[in-house]
């Protein structure tokens, strides 16, 4: 049976492989934000008071009380790692051009089980965080390279729902590394400190079978290298007309490229290249806006000041969030060739809005009717399908397939950088703002107001690239169409 260029079951495959650092960062997610709840996490580095025997002293509710510095140290623990995603999507949105894609990924994964084999064998807070920034710049390394790398080997048609892998990985990440945690919290004691120490070891499976990025290739000079794999990808003949024609665009682009020269950084920030480095600022910065990662990280304090008991917090509502999270992500890879970004983002949008009212309402609400606090357990999962489906993959997808090849490398790297930077200052701020909001709803107006100035940017700014292969995509942007028989632009 001949193969179309949209239906190559080797190109899923790759694609499923190099997203398997979107697992590894998935699995880092989902594992803090329960270990942070451990008893034996919280004694081990001092979150919670202890007595002279040195066991947790509970208050008249029955659960432990804080250490005066659980929320500082909480927040060191969680920005720690974060710190290394921000420097790991710096240094390889120069390295990976100089490396590969491929290679680079593999770097990410080795760094990955380096942090991971530290966090699981210190004893002291110190080389603890040492281990959180090392495994942060495996994932920042993954996070900038991975939705690149699956953008450059997908066909235009399937393309969206390619990239969005990445993000379907890191929530099958969360669910798996929440499911692992639960039965742990369940099966081992709770002074008994293997408990937290379990979900820290994890093996990396190196993705040294995928190929190079054949846009890479082009651009290094290896033709016949580039052509092979476009063949391998699509399931054709290497002298198949479609593999001679995608062949002969992604040359005329680096062709083009070339006779625009080296590319810097001041280019990233003016003219047509300009207009897109700012979209993929934006862009990263309200994903992190939305307070996804609230959620993620800090489920059990929010849980917890709706007065749900504390199995409920630490066990049951987190695995239903990250098992909503992943199974709500494969709408949004059916929907992204079929209606576009610009449709999903601004949808999205509107989505999360009416989950961050919901939970304000009904939190405020059950203050004095305890059991309307599950209107807000609903609205959160009304924000989470929202954000699955739209806001969390396409943002990711359409980062790595707006700019040219000669800077794609560095823009990517700068809109990942930036989603690092907000998730950051918002892992970091949001224990201080939510005890300094007495752990009130007053939080949710704020998201709210974010996935509001969500809704019109993505309608007023964001420019469709549905069907268009990543050489037409400039066109899109005001670049100067290239003549199709020398590749260089028209006057």
């Amino acid at each position: 049976m001949t193969k179309s260029e949209s239906s190559s079951t080797y190109n899923w495959i790759v694609g499923f492989a190099a997203g398997f650092g979107g697992l590894l960062f998935g699995y880092e997610i989902g594992v803090i934000g329960q270990v942070l709840a451990m008893i034996s996490f919280q004694i081990q580095f001092n979150l919670i008071k202890l007595d002279s025997l040195g066991n947790p002293i509970y208050g008249d509710d029955g659960k432990t009380i804080d250490a005066d510095n659980q929320a500082n140290l909480e927040s060191w623990i969680t920005s720690t790692f974060l710190f290394g995603c921000i420097i790991g999507a710096a240094i390889f949105s120069v390295v990976c051009d100089r490396l590969g894609r491929k290679k680079s990924i593999i770097i990410s994964g080795i760094l990955f089980a380096i942090g991971g084999l530290v966090q699981c064998t210190v004893s002291t807070l110190g080389p603890f965080l040492v281990g959180r920034v090392i495994s942060g710049l495996a994932i920042g390394t993954a996070s900038m390279v991975v939705p690149m790398y699956i953008a450059e080997t997908a066909p235009a048609a399937t393309r969206g729902a390619l990239t969005t892998v990445y993000q379907l990985m890191i929530t099958f990440g969360i669910f798996i590394a929440t499911a692992i945690n639960s039965i742990i919290i369940k099966a081992v004691d709770d002074l008994n400190f293997t408990q937290w120490r379990c979900p820290s070891t994890s093996s990396v499976l190196l993705v040294s079978f995928i190929p190079e990025s054949p846009r890479w290739l082009a651009e290094k000079g290896l033709h016949e290298q580039a052509v092979q794999v476009i063949s391998k990808l699509r399931g054709l003949d290497v002298n198949h007309r479609e593999i001679v024609a995608e062949m002969k665009e992604i040359q005329d682009g680096v062709d083009f490229d070339k006779n625009l020269g080296d590319s810097t950084w001041a280019e990233m920030f003016r003219g047509s290249i300009g207009k897109r480095t700012l979209i993929a600022i934006v862009n990263q910065s309200l994903q992190q806006l939305t307070g996804i990662n609230v959620i993620l990280y800090y489920s059990k304090d929010i849980f917890n000041a709706m007065g749900f008991a504390s199995a409920d917090t630490k066990i049951a509502f987190p695995l239903a969030n990250a098992f909503i999270n992943f199974i709500a992500t494969f709408p949004g890879m059916w929907a992204v060739d079929r209606f576009g970004r610009k449709t999903l983002l601004f949808w999205g949008a509107l989505g999360m809005a009416i989950g961050h009212a919901g939970v304000f309402t009904f939190f405020q609400l059950s203050k004095s009717n305890q059991p309307l606090a599950w209107g807000a357990i609903i609205s959160v999962y009304v924000f989470l399908i929202s954000f699955a489906t739209t806001w969390g993959p396409v943002v990711w997808s359409y980062q790595a397939e707006i700019f040219p090849l000669r800077v794609r490398s560095k823009g990517t790297g700068i809109g990942t950088m930036t989603n690092w930077i907000w998730n950051t200052i918002i892992a970091y701020a949001f224990p201080q703002v939510f005890s300094a909001l007495n752990k009130g709803p007053s939080v949710y107006w704020i998201f709210f107001s974010f996935c509001a100035i969500m809704f019109v940017w993505s309608w007023t700014m964001i420019k469709e690239t549905k069907g268009l292969t990543l050489e037409e995509i400039s066109e899109v942007f005001g670049e100067e169409k290239r003549d199709q028989e020398t590749g260089v632009a028209k006057n």
